[in-house]
């Protein structure tokens, strides 16, 4: 009843919010103007992600005040306490564009109140037996880690209309299972109000998008699904390998993050520097429309989300085989991929000198 809840005032909560976050953006010129590198070809208002942040944060509210809930309101005050930073940065980031080494800088600090807040990455459990323990330096570079690059891998993956906020929700819902599952009560109410706010969202930011999420919201969904992990201890070693399932529920965002990464420094670039080469780029240079795209990512993410769920049912010794199949499958996807657009690429450039020469 609490996870239902927190899902229908996320998604109230947004849908009534929004229209007035989009006034105030216009009001306070916070506005995506078109360039070299985006898709849409007018400004849109880019303060969503302060809509998506209230409607989640009256969610949980609601659900952990309606009936009263001592603990939990205890487990999930650091959580709330460091969202409101990393949408209050965010904001700044939407109004005046933060460079990127100053992000990074600002999301490590984030990191780093979440770690001293209790919430880290200090196990693993073995699928052997037993669990790994880490020494504390080894525990907070892998909770920075964890929490800087979910935040950047959602960050990116918002290149197009309802692309995040959409694969938020589908990833969410699939931890949400998992979550029931093992009977995680924090992480489930975060995850039941973001899957719920992100659906209201979609409602104005479906294309054609009347707002953006901006780096407030894209960031903010980050860190929400990065913590939502983190927040209760009997989650993380309920996980057949733990963090299986939620890397594996949000493997799209995660590696389009990584090959943008390797891509970067393979042609001595910036790491920070934006283009247009991300997975969703690229379809729409093989002819795919904007909405096609998208509900195609949807659909990969859909399939994602249920594989996650698997780690919960089957035995911790399987687990490692059922990453490898995992991996193997979207290393093979990737090589398929790569041929159809070399192919495509070559047939363009080919019927483009056919008809020059007419």
């Amino acid at each position: 009843m609490r996870v239902l809840t927190a899902f229908l005032m996320g998604l109230l909560g947004v849908l009534v919010l929004t229209p007035v976050a989009r006034r105030l953006a216009m009001a306070l010129d916070i506005v995506d103007y078109p360039g070299r590198r985006k898709v849409h070809r007018k400004p849109v208002p880019r303060l969503g992600g302060v809509a998506v942040f209230l409607g989640w944060l009256s969610a949980i509210a609601v659900a952990t005040h309606f009936p009263r809930d001592a603990e939990l309101i205890t487990t999930l005050g650091p959580v709330l306490g460091a969202a409101w930073l990393v949408v209050v940065f965010g904001v700044i980031d939407d109004w005046r564009n933060v460079p990127g080494k100053p992000k990074l800088l600002a999301q490590a600090l984030l990191a780093t109140v979440v770690y001293w807040a209790g919430m880290r990455i200090d196990r693993l459990t073995n699928p052997f037996g037993g669990e790994l323990l880490f020494p504390p330096p080894l525990s907070f570079v892998l909770t920075l880690l964890w929490i800087v690059g979910m935040m950047n891998s959602v960050n990116l993956i918002d290149g197009l209309d309802g692309l995040a906020a959409g694969v938020v929700a589908i990833a969410s819902t699939g931890l949400i299972a998992a979550g029931l599952y093992v009977e995680s009560q924090a992480s489930v109410i975060i995850l039941a109000a973001l899957a719920g706010a992100c659906v209201g969202f979609l409602r104005y930011n479906f294309h054609p998008a009347q707002l953006f999420l901006g780096d407030s919201g894209s960031q903010f969904l980050g860190f929400a699904l990065a913590v939502a992990a983190l927040v209760d201890q009997q989650y993380k070693a309920a996980a057949a390998v733990a963090f299986l399932i939620p890397l594996t529920a949000l493997a799209l965002p995660i590696l389009d993050t990584g090959l943008a990464f390797v891509r970067r420094i393979q042609l001595r670039q910036s790491i920070f520097r934006a283009d247009k080469y991300h997975l969703h780029h690229r379809l729409l240079r093989l002819g795919l429309s904007h909405r096609q795209v998208v509900l195609f990512l949807y659909l990969i993410s859909g399939y994602l989300s249920l594989m996650s769920f698997l780690f919960v049912l089957i035995k911790d010794r399987y687990a490692v085989v059922l990453l490898g199949l995992l991996t193997l499958g979207m290393f093979v996807a990737m090589l398929a991929f790569r041929f159809v657009e070399l192919r495509f690429m070559s047939f363009r450039r080919q019927y483009g000198r056919s008809v020059r020469r007419r």
